[in-house]
């Protein structure tokens, strides 16, 4: 894979992240202005199944955006696998950012969901 293709494919997978975060972010934060300034005697069943959902978004998509950085690396041009940038980009915690996400991710669909029941 040739330079310009690669760093295309950084940014049209740095772009889908984005706009997961923005949609994610802005289910979460509509959900808890619901359960915070909503009546919830009647709703409480469809606030749950929403925080379940909102919340499996927040994991599945930031994961699938993970597995395409991983790849991009994997299909690193050699020119820039060669470089100090180039094995950085190989030391990325990819690990890390999966797990921390995994846990806050939960702890706020948790918190909804303890919230609304």
């Amino acid at each position: 894979m040739n330079e310009k293709t690669w760093i295309k494919l950084g940014d049209q997978t740095a772009g889908n992240l984005r706009a997961s975060q923005n949609t994610y972010m802005l289910a979460v934060s509509a959900l808890t202005a619901i359960i915070v300034f909503g009546d919830l005697s009647d709703s409480s069943f469809l606030l749950t199944v929403s925080a379940i959902g909102v919340g499996l978004f927040g994991l599945l998509t930031f994961e699938n955006s993970q597995q395409g950085f991983m790849a991009l690396m994997k299909g690193m041009p050699d020119s820039m696998a060669n470089t100090e940038m180039g094995e950085a980009f190989k030391r990325t915690p990819f690990i890390v950012f999966r797990l921390s996400n995994l846990v806050l991710v939960t702890l706020i669909a948790v918190a909804q969901i303890i919230q609304v029941n």
